[in-house]
């Protein structure tokens, strides 16, 4: 178990579960709850665990000594009517109520094969911040999904859409990876960008070392597969189309501006500046003439605001704006104002 959750608060976390699966749990109890999860990071991180052996208690029963335990703990807390029946196999209440009994163990032993796994996702325009149960942390951008499976041996991310920042929490035992586009990133104790958008996948390194290979198991395959090892400020885009791979040193500071809610460009091409853009714009922007992609464009901008974003840039270059159909902005050449590049 990490030492950033505190024994304390994973029993806390267990006697939640169990209170939430009593039978007479209330909507006080709910509201509680919540407010109890949202008091810290770490209540959160510890009710992730709590939910995970909750979901395996089943596979945990099999161990002999967890079927003691589950006998005491029956003895306990079981109701008369639920006594007759002596089963393991039984309502979650019952389970969430072992849990008290399971963490002690498992914080001792950390044998039993516990597997947390946990999905997340964001919304069109939503960014969102979550502490693993290990202390790493995940930024998501807008429109990423991404599952998270915790083992004893393993940390693993699967990013399915989007890009996320890892900040990851050192762990010598259990390698941090991210699988994404066929590719894998493993971080030793570092803060890296993964980004997936159709077939390409895009690392960038802020902070410490990754190393990113194909995302194969088989230890043969891994020995003679190709290798990255990045260093800070590098970035890596993989395109599954070509045997290649694009390797750059990049300004890690606008590649994750998006983090501070803003979009900062410097001699940044316009189309890929209205890329980012449109990441979380109601009204998106599309170039009328594809002569306008290379245009550059530079600034610090808050995101979201794409109309006004646009106006900065049409002040600046030759270009003029049009509102079309569908609620977006087109952008043709304006021949008013001679071409800057």
């Amino acid at each position: 178990m990490d030492a950033k959750i505190p024994d304390r608060t994973l029993q806390e976390a267990a006697r939640w579960q169990a209170r939430l699966h009593a039978e007479d749990c209330s909507e006080s109890d709910r509201l509680a709850f919540r407010e109890w999860r949202q008091r810290q990071g770490e209540h959160a991180s510890a009710t992730e665990l709590a939910q995970a052996v909750l979901a395996g208690v089943d596979q945990l029963a099999r161990q002999s000594r967890l079927q003691a335990l589950a006998d005491e703990a029956f003895a306990q807390y079981a109701q008369p009517r639920v006594r007759e029946s002596r089963r393991w196999l039984v309502p979650a209440a019952f389970a969430a109520t072992v849990l008290l009994c399971v963490f002690a163990v498992w914080m001792t032993t950390q044998t039993f094969p516990i597997v947390q796994s946990i999905a997340y996702g964001t919304a069109a325009s939503e960014r969102r911040a979550v502490t693993l149960s290990d202390g790493s942390s995940i930024e998501m951008d807008a429109g990423t999904r991404l599952n998270v499976t915790m083992t004893a041996e393993r940390r693993m991310v699967e990013l399915q859409a989007g890009r996320a920042i890892f900040a990851v929490a050192h762990d010598a035992a259990r390698p941090f990876s991210v699988d994404a586009g066929g590719s894998r990133t493993t971080a030793l104790g570092t803060r890296f960008q993964v980004q997936r958008q159709d077939l390409q996948v895009v690392v960038t390194l802020t902070e410490g070392s990754v190393a990113v290979t194909p995302d194969v198991d088989d230890d043969a395959a891994v020995a003679n597969a190709w290798q990255e090892r990045l260093i800070p400020g590098e970035q890596l885009t993989i395109d599954q189309l070509t045997p290649g791979r694009d390797r750059k040193f990049v300004d890690a500071a606008i590649v994750t501006s998006w983090t501070q809610g803003r979009h900062l460009f410097r001699a940044t091409p316009l189309a890929e500046a209205l890329e980012e853009v449109n990441r979380y714009a109601a009204k998106k922007v599309r170039l009328g003439d594809p002569a306008l992609a290379e245009l550059r464009v530079g600034g610090s901008f808050v995101a979201g605001d794409s109309e006004q974003i646009v106006a900065a840039f049409a002040a600046v270059l030759p270009v003029r704006i049009v509102q079309g159909g569908n609620n977006e902005i087109i952008l043709f050449r304006s021949y008013d104002r001679p071409p800057l590049n």
